[in-house]
């Protein structure tokens, strides 16, 4: 038998593992925690709304005054219109032009912070098992033996001669032709390790929890102080010239001057004009009427007030605008949504036009309330009042300008 075949080559390494099963979906988040109480809230600032006189018209004689707000919004732009003074025996005198609104309210104290997000997520699912090992490839076999060359004849034999010097060696002879298989070898050692199988995705995450409940609203902060609004100069200017208003305060403390001019010759008359106001918080009550506590501005005779008085006494017949603003904020524990009005009234009728109305959606919140109206005054002395519909509610920076247009 031929030698022992060299040993066949290592089998081929065994096939990567299948990939893992996806792992189990994760559990579902715990409910977040319950959110903290909210902050306090900052004491609102004084940054208040501003006042700009756009353009003043001189109307004509016997016409009503006007104040118009063109702005929209809470930063008031303010067109005039005041009559001249009528040609005539005695001329009218011309209008004031009507007080801007109040300042804005401070800002409202910050809401407290909403509760955290709900539990964590779900965890990751599990990874995919290792995949199994490859077979060892099996043994080759043996090569068969290679046939012996064929042997020589015999020659007569000679005489001995001396040794020759050995021939060299021959050519090998050809291979033989492979023997057959030998029988299947022992299993060769254990292959390397397969690579693991890829990981599994992740399971879906678990749904989130759910939200906590808000925490409770901080307290309110401390209102910022509201802007206001003074009568400065008032000046009769030359028949025929246009009325002016000018601030010669700032946007946010407002004085305004005004230069009214006489009615053309043939006569002159005194201004009838009176302002009063009352800086101080003072709560509503249903039906009730707000108090004047100081008359700033006075001229004529035919309007008057008597300080810490709710009534503006008017004892000339004849044409009249009254325009009046206010900040109010609803008191501790009135229900939210709320609404307040606040409306003229001329001997206990209300006047048409002279009414304010505004719906509180938080109880931190301050409004600036106004109304400007003209109404007839036919008998006299009369009484003219502003009234809360309403209680519940504190008002401050309130002021009420009553003018004479004419008869």
């Amino acid at each position: 038998m031929g030698p022992q075949g060299p040993t066949g080559p290592m089998g081929p390494q065994g096939p990567a593992g299948t990939a893992g099963a996806t792992g189990a979906t994760g559990a579902t988040g715990a409910t977040g925690a319950t959110g903290a109480t909210g902050a306090t809230g900052a004491t609102g600032t004084a940054v208040a709304e501003t006042i700009t006189i756009r353009n003043t018209q001189t109307g004509e004689p016997g016409s009503a005054a006007a104040v118009v707000d063109v702005s929209g919004g809470p930063d008031h732009v303010l067109d005039f219109i005041i009559p001249r003074g009528a040609t005539g025996p005695q001329g009218a005198a011309g209008a004031t032009g009507a007080t801007g609104p109040a300042g804005p309210q401070g800002a409202s104290g910050a809401t407290g912070a909403t509760g955290p997000a709900g539990g964590p997520t779900g965890p990751t699912g599990a990874t995919g098992a290792t995949g199994a090992t490859g077979a060892t490839g099996a043994t080759g076999a043996a090569g068969p033996t290679g046939a012996a060359g064929a042997t020589g004849a015999q020659g007569p034999a000679g005489p001995a001669g001396p040794q020759g010097e050995a021939g060299p060696e021959g050519p090998a002879g050809p291979e033989g032709p492979q023997g057959e298989a030998g029988p299947e070898g022992p299993a060769g050692p254990e292959g390397p390790q397969g690579e693991a199988g890829p990981e599994g995705p992740a399971g879906p995450e678990g749904p989130q929890g759910e939200i906590g409940p808000e925490g409770p609203e901080g307290p309110q902060g401390e209102t910022g102080p509201a802007a206001t609004i003074t009568i400065g100069t008032v000046t009769t200017g030359d028949p025929g010239t246009p009325a002016e208003v000018t601030n010669s305060g700032d946007e946010y403390n407002a004085i305004f001057d005004f230069v009214i001019p006489r009615g053309e010759p043939g006569g002159g008359g005194t201004l009838e004009v009176l302002g009063t106001v009352d800086p101080a918080a003072q709560p509503t009550v249903a039906g009730g009427a707000l108090i004047f506590t100081d008359t700033p501005l006075i001229s004529g005779t035919a309007i008057t007030h008597q300080a810490g008085s709710p009534d503006v006494v008017i004892s000339q017949p004849g044409i009249y605008q009254a325009t009046f603003h206010g900040a109010v904020s609803p008191d501790a524990g009135t229900a939210i949504p709320a609404e307040v009005t606040l409306r003229l009234y001329l001997d206990g009728s209300p006047v048409p036009g002279g009414v304010a109305h505004h719906t509180f959606a938080s109880s931190t919140e301050v409004a600036t309330l106004t109304f400007s109206t003209p109404f007839r005054v036919t008998s006299t002395p009369a009484s003219l009042e502003v009234r809360a519909e309403e209680s519940g509610f504190t008002a401050g920076d309130i002021a009420l300008t009553v003018l004479r247009l004419g008869d």
